[in-house]
């Protein structure tokens, strides 16, 4: 005996049917979530950086250290060692590489000058 057929609906439109609702909270929870101001408690909001720790922070950390200490093939970036080098010799290492340091030729001037005023000020 044949069996009775059944009507065929394709998994794409059964799950459709529950992924809109599914969407349209998750689009609800995000969008409330965004309105509410952080209730960190006591942990303060972290402080904008600057250009040039951005810069510092996306290019030289891994080698030289959040805290310039070096990690021991890199250089510690001291006061007294940033203080003796001149602005251009330091643009340079950072466009052109010196020794293990490789070259960073893809950051601009400002962002080269900003990342050298941010390791002055340290």
């Amino acid at each position: 005996m044949p069996r009775p057929s059944r009507p065929t609906t394709s998994l794409v439109a059964r799950l459709g049917t529950l992924a809109i609702p599914a969407l349209v909270s998750l689009v609800a929870v995000l969008g409330a979530c965004k309105a509410q101001p952080s209730s960190g408690g006591s942990a303060a909001a972290a402080p904008a950086r600057s250009p040039g720790e951005t810069v510092y922070y996306r290019s030289c950390v891994r080698c030289h250290g959040a805290s310039m200490e070096g990690d021991g093939t890199a250089p510690a970036l001291t006061r007294a060692r940033v203080a003796s080098l001149g602005d251009q010799p330091m643009q340079m290492t950072i466009l052109y590489g010196k020794g293990q340091m490789p070259a960073f030729g893809g950051l601009s001037d400002a962002q080269v000058a900003a990342v050298v005023a941010y390791m002055r000020g340290l």
